[in-house]
């Protein structure tokens, strides 16, 4: 094998790597099973989004124990990129454009919509979480 062939081997190894990188079959997979026009199969996907987001919020106030459950959600919020506006220390309320955030992971909206759902579920027990048409509003009234 001449020093020609190993470069080619070699470019050709890195583009195919670079191609099928993290998360290639995934994230298009998921996208589909999202927008798949079998009802069945879209619930499917909110109801595992949910209890991801859910099971992902327990875990979080676990690890991260705070007096203050909003910190958490305000700090995942700033990390997903998700626009959000704090009223007090005991309201906040959640816009669901997930427009910027689609580089940190939320590539479809009803899959952020459905984690979001469940993570907030999941940290923020005992509070009132009303949903409107654009936002979320979760608030204590502790």
């Amino acid at each position: 094998m001449g020093l020609g062939s190993v470069f080619a081997r070699d470019w050709t190894i890195s583009k195919t790597s670079r191609f099928f990188g993290k998360n290639r079959i995934a994230d298009p997979l998921l996208s589909r099973l999202a927008h798949d026009p079998s009802p069945i199969v879209r619930e499917a996907v909110l109801r595992h989004a949910y209890a991801l987001g859910y099971d992902d919020g327990k875990n979080l106030s676990a690890r991260i124990p705070d007096e203050d459950p909003i910190t958490l959600i305000e700090s995942f919020l700033l990390t997903a990129g998700v626009p959000y506006e704090l009223r007090g220390d005991r309201d906040v309320v959640i816009r669901k454009d997930f427009a910027h955030s689609s580089d940190l992971g939320f590539f479809t909206p009803d899959i952020a919509l459905g984690y979001l759902r469940g993570l907030l579920a999941g940290v923020l027990t005992g509070w009132e979480i009303i949903e409107r048409e654009e936002e979320i509003r979760c608030w204590s009234g502790k």
